[in-house]
């Protein structure tokens, strides 16, 4: 089902529900250089906490920067919303004293774009006011070796910059040396690679700024790729008191120099990202609210709501949120995506759905991201069952009769990966295949930008079937009565408790300690659990009746409290939801895993009568036991259960609806009220 290495995503029908997206990395990483650059202490709402916002991060903190993190909670949320706060002390005229002593200083940069290209000219121009600095190198990985810079150096080396290349010519690694600052009457860049080019002199201006006498002039050469981009560095240029008029177009003037820094800032949620969940709710036939984004959005790839809505999809605009579903069959289209490079790869998978074929023009600079994403997205449609034709700027998707089964390289390529997760939607030809699947190697590559995306795609493709979440203490018939409940409605069961015992036994036999958060974390990450006619395997070992020793049940409770832990096998446990509907028993089942669940039930019984259930199970497998311990353990139990720090079974009970207390009550008595709390709901909600 799923490992650190790869991954599988089947058959799903719906989408549907609320998401709220993490803030936008594009923002983020743009007002995190600018607050450092500042004078002030800033506080960053809802910055984005991922590898790319890492990396800048880390580079600042070489310059001295300091920052400190911390979690806002909103509480109207169903469940309530962490919502990360970055404050960060800004250094500005203070960097200088950092170039004023001889040193040698190295920047690693991973595989972000935006950091090289924007933390380059700032280097620039504090290294020609301390020319006693001896060197800065910047490298990355090996795919950063790979994406060109060359415009940008030779830019920066028209006004007098000293940069030299360390591998090949007009790519990274580079050396920058201190250099004096040569007045030019303007600032000439190639935008023709990368719009990250201009965004990198522009943020870097009112610096270079104190070199002019006269306000500084900055012309774009070529067609600028993404300018929306372009726009949105200039909006949250505009946050920290810098003025940049557009003279001309492509021509930009900027008179401020440094930068007056807010108290705050709120990151919006990242548009890019919001790409692969607007087409999640047109496949998965929605409605699908998307929260932080909308008409007031101030980037460019919300663009995509307009194309799926070209395309066939019913789309409502509000401020600050999206809404969207099916509502005619989607035709191919052709689009010019210069402006939402990131957000047309959701339309690759996309265009698998549609009725005739879709060319997406314009978009050259796949070419040099992550990987070269024209042939990695042509890959993917061809394993998929796809016809696809390409070009060096454009792709050409001839959508299938039905999908295949498929193997996606993502080339360690968040966007592949999330991409390709849409082709697990249901095709019009599953009908002969619903056993299809969509294969991932690298599943962990998402964390560059959206660390929580396969938790949240399957959780929203979770609320757009019934569930039905039965939680509760051990031994209260949670999963007896599911399995009852599951049969009569004919739904699918999870028993949440089963991966826990999983990972308690592949664990113990590894010799992790049941107080080692991390390794365990780690083993929960690898483990390769599948289900088969009620048996359950790790890899291809049978485990059903070792899960069950008392042991292991013990062990996986222990082990179930720590938080890391639980994160990891959400994504598993929500996937399970499928149509016509689950029944879920655990005890976080509806405060966390399935929050909007349809039905929420909490089951309760005294401690005694549960020990006394145990005692006859374990009797009855010929299982010694006494009686006294095993009240002894379910009241430790109960009380790590109720007082962990995550999923607690408190929070449970209070997100339930139905509470019932099974102490004197039958299994089939109980069976019976839930079903009848679930037909008067389903009534009301027609």
């Amino acid at each position: 089902m799923f490992n650190n290495d790869s991954f599988s995503l089947d058959i799903r029908d719906y989408a549907s529900g609320n998401l709220t997206l993490p803030g936008s990395k594009s923002i983020s990483n743009r007002v995190i250089l600018l607050a450092a650059l500042g004078n002030k202490k800033i506080d960053i709402f809802n910055f984005l906490e991922s590898e790319d916002t890492e990396i800048m991060l880390s580079v600042l903190k070489v310059l001295g920067v300091k920052f400190q993190r911390k979690i806002q909670i909103d509480k109207n949320q169903v469940v309530k919303k962490e919502i990360p706060v970055l404050t960060i002390e800004g250094i500005g005229d203070m960097a200088n004293d950092l170039f004023e002593k001889q040193n040698n200083l190295k920047f690693f940069v991973g595989n972000s774009g935006l950091t090289i290209r924007t933390i380059l000219p700032v280097f620039v121009a504090f290294f020609s006011r301390n020319l006693n600095f001896l060197s800065i190198e910047i490298d990355g990985v090996e795919r950063m070796r790979q994406r060109p810079i060359g415009d940008l150096v030779d830019s920066l080396k028209e006004i007098g910059a000293n940069i030299t290349y360390l591998k090949n010519e007009g790519f990274p690694p580079v050396l920058i040396h201190p250099a004096e600052i040569i007045p030019k009457k303007e600032i000439v860049i190639s935008v023709n690679d990368s719009s990250q080019f201009l965004t990198g002199i522009l943020q870097a201006a009112p610096i270079l700024r104190r070199f002019w006498n006269d306000p500084l002039i900055i012309k774009s050469t070529g067609f600028i790729t993404s300018r929306p981009y372009i726009d949105l560095t200039i909006n949250v240029l505009k946050n920290f008191g810098v003025i940049v008029d557009e003279i001309e177009k492509g021509v930009f003037k900027i008179n401020t120099i440094g930068f007056l820094s807010p108290k705050k800032i709120i990151v919006e949620g990242d548009a890019s990202s919001a790409s692969y969940f607007l087409v999640a709710g047109v496949l998965g036939r929605g409605p699908l609210c998307i929260n932080g984004v909308g008409a007031k959005s101030i980037q460019g790839d919300v663009k995509l709501a307009h194309i799926l809505r070209n395309m066939g999809a019913d789309v409502v605009f509000n401020d600050y949120s999206i809404e969207i579903r099916a509502k005619n069959k989607l035709r191919g289209v052709t689009v010019d995506c210069g402006d939402i490079p990131d957000a047309a790869m959701a339309l690759v998978p996309c265009a698998l759905y549609a009725q005739g074929p879709t060319l997406l023009t314009n978009i050259g600079s796949w070419r040099i991201k992550e990987t070269d994403r024209i042939e990695a997205m042509r890959r993917g449609v061809v394993q998929l069952g796809g016809t696809v034709e390409h070009g060096d700027d454009w792709i050409k998707v001839i959508p299938p009769k039905k999908l295949s089964t498929g193997k996606i390289e993502t080339c360690d390529d968040h966007r592949i990966a999330m991409s390709f997760s849409l082709a697990s939607f249901s095709h019009s030809g599953d009908f002969t295949n619903n056993t299809r699947k969509v294969f991932f190697d690298k599943p962990n590559c998402v964390k560059k930008t959206y660390p929580d995306f396969f938790d949240e795609f399957a959780r929203v493709c979770s609320e757009g079937v019934k569930v039905i979440t039965i939680d509760g203490p051990t031994a209260s018939g949670k999963g007896t009565i599911a399995n009852k409940i599951s049969e009569l409605l004919g739904y699918r069961v999870l028993d949440s408790g089963c991966f826990y015992r999983v990972l308690a036994l592949i664990s113990a036999r590894l010799n992790i300690a049941d107080d080692d958060e991390y390794n365990l974390t780690k083993c929960a990450e690898n483990m390769n659990i599948s289900f088969f006619e009620g048996k359950v395997f790790s890899g291809k070992e049978e485990i059903t009746t070792k899960i069950r020793e008392e042991s292991i049940s013990i062990r996986a409770s222990k082990i179930s409290i720590f938080k890391s832990v639980r994160k990891t096998l959400l994504r598993a446990q929500r996937d399970f939801a499928r149509y016509p509907g689950l029944v879920a028993d655990g005890r976080d089942m509806g405060s966390i895993v399935f929050p909007n669940a349809f039905l929420k039930v909490f089951l309760s019984a005294n401690a005694q009568i549960r020990a006394e259930r145990r005692h006859k199970q374990l009797i009855q497998k010929e299982i010694p036991c006494k009686l006294s311990d095993l009240l002894i353990e379910i009241n430790k139990r109960d009380q790590r259960d109720i007082s962990r720090e995550v999923g607690s079974l408190s929070l449970a009970k209070e997100k339930s609806s139905v509470c019932i207390d099974t102490s004197l009550k039958s299994i089939d008595q109980v069976v019976r009220i839930i079903v009848d709390e679930f037909n008067k709901k389903s009534v009301s909600s027609h």
